[in-house]
């Protein structure tokens, strides 16, 4: 695995058990991917269940904590990813 961006693949459905999705909007796009397999598919923010929200906010446009916030939200998402696998 290269740890790099990149765009996503019809092949990623058959090739991948998991695709996390940031926010709603992720989440419907990949749906009408061709190919796609809806099962795979889930909100980041669902593996935590102390998140109060379903979305991860895109901060580009906010302030520095924004960002920092964005980091935690996505550390604890990961962990829980990580447990969820194992």
């Amino acid at each position: 695995m290269t740890m790099r961006a990149r765009q996503v693949r019809t092949q990623d459905f058959s090739e991948f058990d998991l695709i996390v999705a940031m926010d709603h909007a992720n989440v419907r796009e990949l749906e009408a991917w061709p190919g796609s397999d809806p099962s795979k598919i889930r909100l980041a923010r669902s593996f935590d269940p102390s998140a109060d929200t379903s979305e991860v906010p895109d901060p580009y446009y906010g302030q520095y904590s924004d960002f920092e916030a964005v980091a935690v939200m996505l550390e604890i998402a990961c962990a829980r990813i990580l447990q969820t696998l194992s």
